[in-house]
């Protein structure tokens, strides 16, 4: 049996010119370790939520009762991971992954500028939840209102 040859190393040639390549070899890096956890659903969903309600928005007026309601997800994340019998270092290494997400984040957001103001028209048809997710509403104003 033979096997065609690997993939070109430059898998998105058309997002090598944006500059967008430190992001997406980042995102598949993640991709990569969360994959070797073999996480659960359950698991997955969990700490997709904890990430999600992330406390330490600049934005956010009541921090203190999102990191409550983060405390409790990370709670439940750690039950699910005794009860399947995972071992217990599973919880912490899920948690290292953070950084590199933050890592993630930026870089996303950075493009996310980039791309504002060489695009502004196009930046201004985002979705609304792509907007609040990214604390859109502030970044992208209208440059015509100025």
């Amino acid at each position: 049996m033979t096997f065609p040859p690997p993939p070109s190393p430059l898998l998105f040639p058309t997002v090598s010119p944006s500059g967008c390549d430190d992001l997406i070899s980042a995102i598949f890096e993640l991709a990569r370790t969360l994959c070797r956890l073999q996480l659960s659903d359950e698991e997955l969903a969990l700490f997709t939520a904890a990430v999600l309600l992330s406390p330490d928005r600049p934005w956010l007026t009541e921090s203190k009762k999102v990191q409550k309601l983060q405390d409790k997800i990370y709670v439940a994340l750690q039950h699910e991971i005794q009860k399947k019998h995972s071992t217990e270092d599973k919880l912490s290494k899920m948690v290292s992954k953070l950084p590199l997400m933050k890592t993630i984040c930026n870089l996303h957001l950075d493009k996310l500028e980039f791309f504002r103001l060489l695009h502004p028209e196009t930046a201004m048809n985002f979705p609304p939840l792509y907007k609040e997710v990214f604390n859109s509403e502030l970044q992208y104003s209208d440059p015509r209102e100025s």
